[in-house]
């Protein structure tokens, strides 16, 4: 990741990359690293941007009549 992206904390990356590096970097995530992940690119939608996540990461994100929201349940 490091050759692609700023690591801007740990874990957590941002880039400018093209759509073909972007699915192979994700493809990357979900079947060789198997990591918790959320991705978040611009996109020609509503809201400028759309959201991929795989696993299970600490936010979830809900799609609401086609604005995505991200939320992040509460422990007791």
């Amino acid at each position: 990741m490091s050759r692609l992206a700023i690591e801007i904390k740990p874990g957590v990356f941002i880039a400018n990359i093209n759509a073909r590096v972007r699915d192979k970097l994700w493809e990357k995530i979900c079947e060789k690293w198997k990591s918790d992940s959320i991705m978040i690119y611009t996109t020609n939608n509503e809201q400028g941007y759309a959201l991929r996540s795989f696993g299970n990461p600490s936010r979830n994100v809900e799609n609401f009549e086609g604005i995505f929201l991200v939320s992040r349940s509460i422990e007791k």
